[in-house]
């Protein structure tokens, strides 16, 4: 079943989605969406624009980019519609917002229940990385045995930087912001520090670079995407540096264990955890809703309640806009928490 998905917000399923042979209209502030957005839009505004495109949606799906919120009333929305909630560790109005929904995909597993216990549909839908293609390369020929590349200053983790130097000062450790993959491909392990203890994307990408990962203790159900010990390695305390660095010199000192772990572990990436694995069951997920209508029940029995909680979420997202140089965007939402949307 082909469908017509208009894709909101962060464009990470859309390529997968067109392989597997679906049309997509990306709605996004980039330059390349089929639609950019200077100015977040109300349902009746975008319907207008998706007309003039010529282009009619069989289902909605709105993945969580980092941004406030691109779509206004999506409570609104005449197609069965899906949130994709990424950031719900520094984004708490995500909770409010998804009552917007016919159902919510949560990327934290351990998130999953602040959406369903107030009685949200609402599914762990863990993150990915792109559909790659494995290389046989030596493992003996990588020249970087630990690195790390991310955002040094973080803003959301202020515990990231004084990690990393603290492992540097116990472990050596090439320490890099930018495109990740050329240093991934050359690393025999790849350390990933997170802002919340989430699995984040860089797990995935890490793993599918052919590095071994090396990650703190978390929950949102990393045991379950991957073995501890076999397809990544040991994970360690949530900032303890002399830990981590341990761990790295004990799998650096086992060279045929270290590279049996990161095989294992690039196996499980291209298997189980990639773009087109993820666009499959979002398919299937939208196909039911598509099926059931669920967009009818939404606009029928419930869009008094939920526009009432969108509203919230606006004066919880105006309520943590503290930077002077947004208050423009602070009184924006503030002005739409008070009044029908």
């Amino acid at each position: 079943m082909s469908l017509r998905i208009l894709c909101i917000g962060g464009p990470y399923l859309t390529s997968a989605l067109n392989r597997l042979g679906h049309r997509t209209f990306t709605v996004h502030p980039g330059a390349h969406a089929d639609l950019p957005t200077p100015h977040p839009y109300a349902v009746r505004q975008l319907q207008r624009r998706l007309e003039a495109a010529g282009f009619m949606p069989d289902a909605l799906v709105y993945c969580d980019d980092g941004n406030m919120p691109q779509l206004l009333d999506p409570q609104n929305a005449p197609w069965p519609a899906v949130r994709y909630s990424i950031d719900t560790y520094c984004n708490p109005w995500h909770i409010p917002y998804s009552w917007g929904f016919d159902a919510t995909l949560v990327a934290q597993k351990d998130y999953v229940e602040l959406f369903s216990q107030e009685g949200m549909d609402a599914q762990w839908f863990p993150l990915f990385c792109p559909q790659f293609s494995p290389t046989e390369s030596d493992f003996a020929e990588r020249d970087i045995p630990v690195s790390f590349v991310g955002t040094l200053g973080h803003k959301n983790n202020p515990d990231r930087e004084p990690f990393l130097k603290a492992f540097r000062a116990q472990h050596p450790l090439v320490m890099l912001s930018g495109d990740y993959r050329p240093i991934f491909e050359r690393s025999r392990i790849a350390l990933n520090q997170t802002a919340a203890s989430e699995v984040n994307f860089r797990c995935f990408e890490a793993i599918s670079c052919g590095a071994a990962l090396l990650m703190e203790t978390c929950g949102n159900g990393l045991d379950e995407l991957f073995a501890l010990e076999h397809e990544i390695l040991p994970t360690f305390t949530r900032n303890d540096a002399r830990a981590a660095a341990a761990i790295a010199a004990r799998a650096l000192s086992q060279p045929q264990w270290l590279a049996e772990v990161a095989s294992a572990g690039s196996r499980a990436v291209r298997q189980r955890h990639t773009d087109t694995v993820r666009a499959v069951r979002l398919t299937q997920i939208l196909a039911e809703l598509c099926a059931g209508h669920a967009h009818k029940e939404r606009l029928e029995q419930s869009l008094e309640k939920r526009s009432t909680l969108i509203r919230a979420a606006y004066g919880m997202l105006a309520s943590e806009i503290t930077d002077p140089n947004l208050q423009e965007h602070r009184e924006f939402f503030k002005k739409l928490c008070l009044r029908e949307i």
